[in-house]
């Protein structure tokens, strides 16, 4: 119905009329659309890459080679569910304000913000995908050709979970990549994402195409999905 919405002029009656693609080509020639819309790939790319190293080498650590730090690790990670929207973003906002940069600069903040969000997602994903190989028998299989600890986790473990870790990845970038809370709060004027701009920019402007740039959204995100999941398939064969 957005969509139906997007290429007609007016939809007053049962029918719509007088079909168009101009909401389209408006938002395609416009240069302040192509700015937000990658902006939001990279703040939702680039936080899941630095949560998915740093969990990969954590639970390396708390499953692995101290288990008994497992259970804080498992309670610092649902942490994050009770600190969602505005509570986190203000928080951040209050702790970090003042401080030297790079710090207090509102694109570190939100980058940092992102991986407390995506964390508990992240980090139950991974573990369940460790769990499911047996991580620790194929360590101690990799050790007896001479592989280190280290280095058999790096070299077997991580490529026999990077399936899982994939889903995770998806999980959390469609987490972040619809998020407009925090990114106003953080981000606001200084950091313009795609929501922002749909939210400042389009809704107040026009209804036709405010929905044409959410199509244009939901459009990116099923083709990263659709990427993803063809290079799943792909590794399968």
């Amino acid at each position: 119905m957005t969509f139906f919405y997007s290429i007609f002029r007016q939809w007053t009656d049962i029918l719509p009329v007088g079909f168009t693609l101009e909401f389209y080509a408006d938002i395609f020639t416009d240069r302040a659309f192509l700015i937000p819309l990658l902006r939001t790939l990279i703040i939702s790319f680039v936080p899941v890459l630095i949560c998915a190293v740093s969990v990969i080498l954590a639970v390396y650590v708390t499953s692995i080679v101290h288990p008994r730090l497992e259970k804080i690790m498992q309670t610092l990670c649902t942490i994050p569910y009770a600190l969602q929207g505005v509570i986190l973003a203000i928080s951040v906002l209050s702790l970090y304000s003042g401080v030297p940069a790079p710090f207090s600069n509102r694109v570190v903040l939100l980058t940092g913000t992102y991986c407390v969000v995506i964390l508990p997602y992240m980090y139950r994903g991974i573990l369940n995908n460790l769990i499911s190989v047996d991580a620790k028998n194929l360590i101690a299989a990799a050790q007896i050709i001479g592989l280190s600890r280290f280095g058999a986790y790096i070299r077997v473990v991580v490529p026999n979970i990077l399936k899982g870790v994939k889903i995770s990845v998806m999980l959390s970038v469609s987490l972040l990549f619809g998020d407009f809370v925090i990114v106003n709060t953080i981000g606001g004027s200084y950091f313009v994402t795609a929501q922002v701009f749909l939210f400042k920019n389009l809704m107040r402007v026009s209804g036709q195409r405010a929905s044409a740039f959410i199509i244009i959204l939901f459009s990116v995100t099923m083709t990263i999905s659709i990427i993803v999941f063809f290079s799943q398939k792909k590794n399968k064969t």
